[in-house]
């Protein structure tokens, strides 16, 4: 997706980019492309940016792996910057094991990245049981009043459930405060750091420079519309509205304490568990415009972000793992770790996936390839 911004990867200038279990749907968003090229075994792995899901959300659409550390554990240098305190790099792979591997060479200071952690990164042990394990399982994700999730995806992450307690960990539920708030949080800060971040694209200093413009207004204003999709052009315009005078304090600063919040409930939780389990998506992937023709399509495309957003608010490293098919399409299992937590969490997705073969199903069309992985 154009500047990163979508679910789908249709706001893209090229074109939708195509799922490989499903030429008609969409492969995820934004980092559809990388998710759609490591799902039809062109590459063994690809780097993504993950600002709210865009790692995770197209690796469970196309049935891959996608791995987001804690913000700050790879560089962003070389990025454009979409929303600087969300964004982080991402690895998306067939496999943990994968991930783990890329993660090990890409994670590191980077003097170039005020972000970036002084950590010295060591190899992932992947050997680690789940066995004495606690799993969160969160009310907003799990009861049987959490609305929007797929039928099939329910079942699917149910079975997933059973699987990590097979494995010998324990799975309870919990309650994550201001969950169901931080799509709205997200929302807000993402499009104000757009608005921020995306003011130099002004035809002067970065990026397209229209032609024939008859002074500097003009090239500002020629350059930024035929320079930005629809889709950029709105979020910075929700951005510049939600920064502007007498909205500032009623919804940026709003944002940024239930940010705050946020982040409160989930290290509250990590207190009593090891890891966190969701969905990644409450739904498979859905079909190329499929959104644009509902009612309420802009409110579609966003709750697909539903459970992987706060983990970027948080900061915190989170893996999506193929746990399933539903309906002929993939089912992606969302495990979350604490603040600095890359270890824990690769460990159990490596378990999980030594158990199961959902991360080797080939889409139907790439049955006679051969499988590109990193590890035997």
């Amino acid at each position: 997706d154009e500047f990163a911004m979508g679910s789908g990867n249709e706001h893209c200038y090229f074109g939708a980019v195509r799922n490989p279990w499903d030429q008609s749907r969409v492969p995820g968003g934004s980092s559809g492309g990388s998710a759609a090229l490591v799902a039809a075994r062109v590459v063994p792995y690809a780097t993504g940016s993950d600002t709210g899901g865009s790692v995770r959300q197209p690796a469970a659409f196309c049935g891959v792996t996608g791995f987001k550390p804690s913000y700050g554990r790879i560089s962003r240098f070389g990025m454009v910057a979409y929303a600087s305190s969300l964004d982080q790099a991402g690895v998306i792979a067939q496999s943990a094991a994968d991930c783990a591997e890329v993660y090990h060479h890409l994670a590191g200071f980077d003097p170039h990245d005020g972000t970036s952690l002084e950590l010295v990164q060591a190899p992932i042990d992947l050997t680690q049981s789940l066995a004495g394990k606690t799993i969160g399982l969160p009310s907003f994700a799990f009861s049987e009043r959490a609305e929007g999730i797929a039928p099939g995806v329910r079942a699917s992450i149910a079975d997933a459930v059973r699987r990590l307690e097979a494995l010998g960990a324990r799975c309870v539920p919990i309650t994550l405060d201001y969950a169901e708030q931080a799509l709205a949080a997200y929302y807000v800060i993402a499009p104000c750091e757009a608005s921020s971040n995306l003011a130099r694209f002004d035809g002067v200093r970065y990026g397209f420079r229209a032609a024939d413009s008859k002074n500097l207004q003009a090239l500002y204003e020629n350059s930024r519309t035929e320079g930005f999709g629809a889709e950029v052009q709105k979020r910075i315009l929700i951005g510049t509205y939600a920064l502007s005078t007498g909205y500032f304090d009623a919804y940026y600063l709003q944002a940024q304490k239930v940010r705050r919040l946020i982040a409160q409930a989930y290290a509250k939780a990590f207190a009593s568990v090891d890891l966190i389990a969701t969905p990644t998506a409450p739904t498979t992937a859905y079909r190329i415009g499929g959104h644009q023709t509902e009612p309420n399509a802009d409110v579609s495309e966003i709750l697909a972000d539903v459970f992987t957003v706060g983990v970027n608010l948080a900061g915190l490293p989170a893996i999506s793992v193929p746990c399933a098919l539903s309906e002929g399409l993939p089912v992606g299992l969302q495990l979350i770790g604490p603040r600095l937590g890359e270890q824990a969490v690769l460990s159990a997705a490596h378990q999980f996936q030594l158990a199961s073969d959902f991360h080797r199903l080939l889409p139907a069309s790439q049955h006679t390839s051969t499988s590109q992985s990193l590890r035997p």
